[in-house]
């Protein structure tokens, strides 16, 4: 064999991203909020380019080629529903934001500011504790740390552990989700000493449902361990859930799909994006010779592809929007029920668009429609196909019926989840027990003996 180095051409095909083609990719997939901050950004590093804050009206684009959808640059003043969107240069979107939400660590704080028996350094290991709860209300700090850190006792550190977890919501400043359930219970009146026991040591048995193996080594029936598998059920594992850490925000729709007389109107709303423009002093007033005019150009460039990104962003955008309301027809006539299943590979056939693109294009983008305001990829949805049939029926329009079903249901004999597959069997589909207990349970609907009335 032969060692050494030798010179010898290879010719290859390898794809190339320019700087171009990733912002025009980083501009498809952000969202309205995130293409705002995006702009200021840009705005602020790039001397040539203007920025205003106006209201301005939705991008006006050209005409669709889609007989059944046009797109229009008109306001949307004449809908009473769309009032808060139109051209009126009084309006305000600060409005749009919600300040009223309550934190967990301003309803824990409020309640200790109650507490007068505290001392000063009580209270101040105690706003400490608060402030390192995790997202699940869970305290995960070491208190041997703690109590170095305040120079106190593990012991007084560990009574304020106990002051915090009597505090509302019970089960808040746990260690785990296993101490969250015992202090629940604990602190429930009808205490159960079963419950308490399998939730301390047997946790995993329970959530595999080994029924009989619990019963075997507490002494007693499958039954017994079912009560208490029930009366467990009834405990909160994330008791914090509904406080929120931040600001809650209104949701914009980047799409709106309006039904008209001869189709469907669809507008790409950029009404609250900044209007960009390039300075038309470095364009005219640069002399030649001057060191920073090959600055300035480069970045008249700049300004010039990040304005044609914007435009390719809207174009795709709608497009893509209107290839859905073409194969979702169904959806804006009738509602969730009409809606079938669509894959992302659907779409990008008909657009001869890679996946990756549409993908993009419908990541974190919101639409409105007759029916309500829906995210974009809620449009893609998997299907089960229908008994002796080639039509299949979307997972969203299945969960859809079972809510209409238990809704409707005779509340002393609700349905069963046999029963609820028999139901959909008469219709034309065959979807298994345990299918249809995923998507109830998916719909936070609980199983007929819950939902029974007494």
């Amino acid at each position: 064999m032969q060692v050494g180095f030798e010179l010898y051409q290879k010719q290859t095909m390898k794809l190339s991203l320019t700087p171009e083609l990733q912002q025009s990719i980083n501009i498809l997939q952000y969202s309205t909020f995130e293409l705002i901050d995006f702009l200021h950004r840009q705005a602020n590093e790039n001397p040539v380019l203007e920025i205003s804050e106006a209201f301005k009206e939705p991008l006006a684009l050209s005409e669709s080629s889609i007989r059944t959808h046009k797109i229009s640059s008109q306001t949307r003043g004449s809908s009473s529903k769309s009032k808060s969107f139109n051209g009126d240069t009084d309006y305000n979107p600060i409005n749009n934001y919600s300040v009223n939400t309550e934190t967990l660590e301003n309803h824990l704080l409020e309640q200790i500011s109650m507490l007068r028996s505290l001392k000063a350094i009580e209270r101040k290991i105690l706003q400490f504790l608060i402030g390192n709860l995790n997202e699940y209300g869970f305290l995960e700090l070491d208190a041997n740390w703690t109590a170095s850190h305040f120079s106190v006792s593990v012991e007084e550190i560990e009574d304020m552990i106990q002051v915090l977890q009597s505090l509302d919501p019970i089960g808040v400043g746990a260690k785990d989700l296993t101490d969250c359930l015992l202090i629940q219970l604990r602190e429930h009146e009808g205490y159960n000493e079963l419950a308490y026991s399998i939730v301390k040591k047997h946790l995993p048995d329970l959530a595999e449902k080994r029924y009989r193996k619990i019963a075997g080594i507490y002494k007693v029936t499958i039954q017994e361990v079912q009560e208490a598998s029930d009366f467990i059920r009834t405990l909160n594992p994330r008791p914090v859930s509904h406080f929120s850490n931040d600001m809650t925000h209104y949701v914009v729709p980047d799409v709106y799909v309006e039904k008209e007389e001869e189709g469907y109107l669809i507008t790409v709303n950029d009404s609250y994006t900044p209007k960009l423009s390039i300075n038309p002093y470095y364009k005219n007033h640069i002399p030649i010779g001057n060191p920073a005019k090959d600055y300035v150009k480069g970045h008249i460039n700049d300004a010039q592809l990040l304005l044609k990104g914007l435009v390719q962003r809207q174009m795709t955008l709608y497009k893509v929007t209107a290839t859905i309301l073409e194969e979702q027809q169904e959806f804006f006539m009738k509602g969730i029920t009409g809606l079938k299943p669509m894959t992302l590979k659907d779409i990008s056939e008909k657009l001869q668009l890679h996946e990756s693109t549409i993908s993009r294009a419908t990541s974190n983008k919101y639409i409105q429609t007759p029916h309500g305001l829906f995210k974009l990829r809620n449009f893609f949805t998997r299907g089960l196909n229908r008994v002796n049939s080639q039509e299949t029926e979307s997972t969203a329009t299945i969960k859809a019926k079972i809510k209409v079903l238990i809704a409707d249901e005779d509340k002393i004999k609700p349905f069963s989840d046999q029963k609820l597959c028999q139901l959909f069997e008469n219709e034309g589909m065959k979807i298994s027990r345990r299918t249809i207990a995923k998507y109830r349970e998916g719909l936070g609907i609980p199983g007929s003996s819950k939902r029974r009335r007494f």
